[in-house]
């Protein structure tokens, strides 16, 4: 009687949204990952593309780089080639170092970045490549909000400065990004 009421239960609760429905094997979808070592990049019709090693077709699913100890660096979606989608950069303990979306190989739209205590640093909105714009919460270690900054329409190249400054970019990639965007 007792099993027989869980699985009536179960069986019910799904149009309720409680119970975890079943998925048909026709609404799966399947993406292929590969580690960063089993691909190539180069530059195609003016974009960075990767490939399979051995291919000559632009890459499309998810890419993963590792640390040392085996953990999880990066997890990225690439469609043919290119940056499309959502990507994870961890901290080298597991947790979460950032969470955002590529647009065309470039760092766009909602971004949240962690503290390595897995709590949440900053969270906000980018264009073309880390410029922040509009509205940016910041946290400190224990979560709490600390400060709200707005930056606007046209936004901030700090992000993107700091990662000229380290030698990240090139002069000629960030003398284009501040072009195209009136800086």
């Amino acid at each position: 009687m007792k099993t027989t009421a869980i699985i009536l239960l179960c069986a019910l609760l799904p149009a309720w949204g409680i119970c975890q429905s079943t998925l048909s094997m026709d609404k799966v979808e399947t993406r292929r990952e590969l580690s960063m070592s089993q691909v190539n990049g180069r530059t195609s019709d003016g974009m960075y593309r990767y490939y399979e090693k051995g291919s000559s077709t632009p890459y499309t699913g998810v890419l993963t780089a590792s640390y040392d100890n085996g953990q999880i660096l990066a997890w990225q979606e690439y469609v043919d080639g290119i940056g499309q989608g959502k990507w994870i950069n961890y901290y080298e303990n597991g947790e979460y170092k950032e969470i955002g979306y590529f647009e065309q190989n470039r760092v766009e739209g909602p971004i949240q970045k962690f503290h390595s205590n897995g709590q949440l640093q900053a969270e906000g909105t980018y264009k073309d490549w880390r410029i922040k714009i509009n509205v940016w919460k910041y946290y400190d270690e224990a979560g709490q909000l600390i400060a709200t900054r707005d930056y606007g329409e046209k936004g901030s190249i700090e992000e993107v400065q700091e990662y000229y400054d380290r030698g990240d970019i090139s002069y000629r990639w960030y003398k284009q990004i501040l072009a195209d965007n009136g800086f």
